[in-house]
């Protein structure tokens, strides 16, 4: 038997006007009463989820405390009129909304009549904590700030009257009447321009992480303003009327009732869980409030993902009929009467004012293939403003009608590879066919990942927004300054591939894998397979699809974990794919998905490393598979080349024999010619002095933006590594690569660390690169003494992830070290932590693989024992791994509660 539900408690104003007079003070009879209303009313919530009920209750509760309060200081006068504005002034109130108040006077005189009496009431209401928001304005104010001001002449077409004089309100109306201070035109322009604002402000990356229940696209504000550009119009801007008029069909109305509906939970839930007025889903808030709407976690998604993905495929629908309606507003009544602009383009479609127009509503349900042409059409027409209301709806009703068999006609898959291969507009209208819901229909694939999002940092959008911006970023390397002058290998790639269609479809199609269970590369294969066969792709051009779907993540990883410039290891990946073709397109691929999978990720080193693997992996297939070069051959190469350059700058052979003797072999393939020249010059520079030596500059590939280079020569320590990277992490830098190497002669350290700043950039300014040099030297001259540990505040959005500490270790046989992976939560001060671990037992560092993605980090660290050889004890081993995931972990709840 279901429990019934909680009755609401409702205010006796009698009762609570009595209780006043009787009080000495109003605070002890109201601060329970609005405490006893709100707990009331949170477990109302709890068992029903009905914030439709609960909002204008709570507009209702607080009208009677207002008007109670509002006698009880004595403000009553037909001088005086306490008015609800703005939201409130709809009758709407959220647990910790802005409770808007106009507290309006007739004159100046009567503001100075009663300016005791209004201090004394604002006073009592902040100190009730009620969250108010007010203004004291005469009748005079009024009009002139209403006649200049967008958001008040809005405020005050929803003004209501709490208490006072009922005149006075009559009077504020007329003064202010919209219609008299903002021509028609005028407001909608100005609403149009409002809105245009706001959608691009809340665009950036983080409210795609953490988006604005209120203001961002296709949210509450986008209604808002549907409702007041109509009330401008018909006087009336509820959504009732507006179907009443015409305005709204039946589907529209029902759509946005139950967007508002849904957005209306979600802010509840949103201000409960946060305990104040808060309207951005942040992080920390957002798998709160999913548990308190019934997201449970499955086993195939995390509750607080599936509530976002229903967050924004609500945003999608409610952006998709806030712009039919606004433009359907603007075109037949703003502009009704005014001359239009028509050019036909066919017997069915023609442009008016430019916008696609149909002339028969029921062409699609006669020839569907309209469904798909409309958009080709619209591609072909680059000067095109959009699609008219009157076809979006005529899409909408007959979208139903792409089913197995319109998706498996041979006329309908040439529709839409012609419009693939078009040469403008492809990504324009692809978008525009999603938001209208017929790529979805036609891509069922698709249609699932619409709204999917991973509840992470890496990923800041979601996955159907992510393949498009991938599509457009790969038709942008064709054009354009700014991309050609940070994307230079992919900018001149991209017109080397002949059949750029099938780069498109595979970023369409590359995640479509998400939406099911297993490996999303792997089903993205299969699906693109069916596809490719269903659209009569060429064998060929079906391959290569299907083989970048299924290694689109294998150059990001390889250039994250692999040794680039161990000959081995190059000639493995290039066995992996195979010949130049496959190389440039995955190239294109894998630097799209990066970049439009968090453009913060793509930094100035990861793009130094993906032109590395390229560079490299290029030369490997042009030398010809069969014949890998050989490292000994390299590196006698690479010795003979820093032998002559250093001889040229008038270094004797003896020196120079002295400082190439001591490093080991894989000093100079890691290093190249370039940076141990640097090397040995600042070594010969300092001296036989026992100082540390720091030296920093760029990375050598400076057209490539690259990253901050630090050099330390010194004598070996047991904690150098711990260290140096704590210092550098009270720098404020982030490492992106480190390799340690130890000299077999002296046991000098000879360190490289590839740093970025805080930004992610190549730090440049000469004051901070000495500041580094000199912070550096004073740590590394006496290590002993300098601690390692490091409690900087944890960012607010790294705290709300639980990463699993994993640690995994196996042995290279042909580098003949220990190779271990650490995946972990993100943390200040981590490394200099897994330093003083290795420090503990005895473990010698020889290099490390620096990634951070989003939360968590994935990093890979080379050491050797003691003797320098691999740890080949079982039982150490295991308690090395052992200590690592203790010590992180024990980092962890230590940072999380600073």
């Amino acid at each position: 038997m279901d429990t019934p539900a909680l009755q609401l408690l409702q205010i006796a104003p009698e009762q609570l006007a009595q209780q006043l007079k009787d009080s000495v003070s109003p605070l002890p009879v109201v601060k329970p009463l609005l405490a006893e209303l709100q707990d009331n009313a949170h477990q109302y919530f709890r068992q029903t989820l009905d914030a439709d009920t609960l909002v204008p209750h709570r507009a209702r509760q607080i009208d009677a405390v207002l008007r109670c309060l509002w006698h009880h200081q004595g403000l009553s006068s037909d001088q005086l009129a306490l008015v609800a504005v703005g939201g409130y002034g709809r009758g709407e109130l959220h647990p910790h909304s802005d409770i808007d108040l106009l507290l309006l006077c007739a004159d100046e005189e009567a503001i100075n009549q009663h300016a005791e009496q209004l201090q004394a009431f604002i006073t009592l209401l902040w100190d009730l904590k009620l969250d108010i928001g007010h203004s004291v304005r005469t009748l005079a104010e009024c009009s002139a700030e209403a006649r200049k001001d967008l958001t008040i002449i809005t405020n005050m077409m929803e003004s209501r009257l709490l208490a006072g004089s009922q005149q006075l309100l009559v009077q504020l109306h007329r003064a202010t009447e919209v219609s008299q201070l903002w021509p028609a035109d005028e407001f909608f322009n100005a609403k149009w321009q409002e809105i245009q604002e706001r959608h691009k402000k809340h665009k950036s990356s983080e409210y795609n992480l953490e988006p604005n229940v209120k203001n961002s696209p296709g949210t509450l504000r986008d209604i808002q303003t549907i409702s007041w550009v109509t009330m401008r119009h018909f006087g009336n801007g509820s959504l009732q009327a507006l179907q009443d008029k015409g305005f709204l069909t039946e589907f529209e109305h029902q759509r946005l009732a139950i967007s508002m509906q849904f957005l209306w939970r979600v802010r509840y839930a949103l201000h409960m869980v946060a305990g104040r007025e808060e309207d951005r889903l942040l992080f920390d808030l957002q798998r709160d409030v999913a548990a308190l709407l019934g997201f449970d976690d499955d086993d195939r998604q995390l509750g607080v993902e599936r509530f976002m993905s229903q967050f924004y495929r609500n945003q999608l629908a409610t952006l998709e009929l806030a712009d039919l309606l606004l433009l359907h507003f603007n075109d037949d009544f703003v502009k009704r009467g005014e001359i239009s602009d028509v050019l036909p383009l066919n017997e069915h479609f023609f442009l008016c004012n430019g916008y696609l127009q149909l002339n028969d509503p029921e062409l699609f349900a006669r020839e569907p293939a309209w469904l798909l042409k409309v958009f080709l059409l619209m591609a072909q027409h680059q000067d095109a403003k959009g699609i008219h209301t009157n076809t979006i709806r005529a899409l909408r009703k007959h979208r139903h009608l792409i089913n197995d068999e319109f998706r498996s006609n041979s006329e309908h898959n040439a529709l839409f590879m012609q419009l693939v291969r078009n040469k403008a507009c492809v990504v324009r209208e692809l978008s525009r066919m999603m938001r209208y819901g017929v790529l979805g229909h036609y891509i069922p694939e698709f249609g699932q990942i619409i709204g999917m999002m991973e509840h992470d940092l890496f990923h800041i959008y979601t996955v159907d927004e992510h393949s498009l911006r991938m599509t457009r970023m790969l038709r942008q390397f064709r054009f354009g300054e700014e991309v050609r002058e940070k994307f230079p290998i992919a900018s001149r790639l991209i017109h080397r591939v002949q059949k750029k269609e099938l780069l498109y479809l595979t970023a369409l199609l590359h995640d479509t894998g998400k939406s099911q269970q297993g490996d999303h590369c792997a089903n993205g294969a299969d699906i693109a397979r069916n596809f490719c066969r269903q659209h009569n792709l060429r064998p060929t051009d079906s391959h290569i699809v299907v083989w970048l779907i299924e290694n689109h993540l294998l150059m990001s990883n390889a250039s994250q974990r692999l040794d680039l410039s161990n000959p081995e290891d190059i000639h493995q990946f290039a066995l992996e794919v195979g010949d130049q073709n496959h190389l440039e397109m995955l190239y294109l691929i894998s630097v799209a998905d990066i970049f439009t999978t968090n453009p913060n990720l793509w930094t100035s080193w990861r793009a130094e490393q993906m032109r590395q693997l390229y560079d490299n992996t290029k030369a490997a297939l042009r030398r010809g598979l069969a014949n890998p070069i050989n490292k000994d051959d390299v590196i006698t190469e690479i010795q003979q080349e820093i032998h002559d350059q250093l001889l040229a700058k008038g270094m004797s052979e003896q020196r120079i024999a002295q400082l190439l003797g001591e490093p080991g072999d894989d000093y100079f393939l890691r290093e190249g010619v370039d940076n141990i020249v640097w090397h040995c010059s600042e070594i010969d520079r300092h001296g036989n002095s026992e100082s540390p030596l720091v030296s920093i500059r760029q990375t050598s590939n400076l057209e490539f933006e690259g990253a901050t280079q630090i050099f330390i020569f010194m004598k070996d320590q047991p904690n150098l590594f711990a260290v140096t990277t704590a210092t550098l992490d009270q720098l404020n830098l982030n490492i992106q690569d480190a390799r340690i190497m130890t000299s077999e002669g002296e046991h000098n350290a000879v360190d490289t660390y590839i740093v970025l700043d805080e930004n992610n950039q190549s730090i440049e300014d000469p004051a901070r690169l000495e500041k580094i040099r000199t912070t550096l030297q004073q740590a590394l001259s006496k290590p002993d003494e300098f601690t390692t540990i490091i409690m900087r505040r944890t960012p607010r959005m790294l705290k709300q992830f639980e990463v699993e500490t994993q640690v995994t270790m196996s042995n290279d046989p042909l580098m003949l070290r220990t190779v271990l992976e650490v995946t972990a939560a993100d943390r200040p001060g981590l490394l200099a932590r897994m330093g003083a671990i290795f420090a503990e037992f005895g473990a010698q560092m020889q290099g490390a693989k620096i990634l951070t993605e989003g939360e968590q980090v994935s990093d890979i660290f080379y050491i050797v024992d003691e003797t320098g050889q691999p740890f080949s004890d079982a039982e150490r081993c295991e308690d090395l791994r052992e200590a690592i995931i203790m010590g992180l972990e024990e980092q962890v709840e230590a940072q999380s509660a600073v």
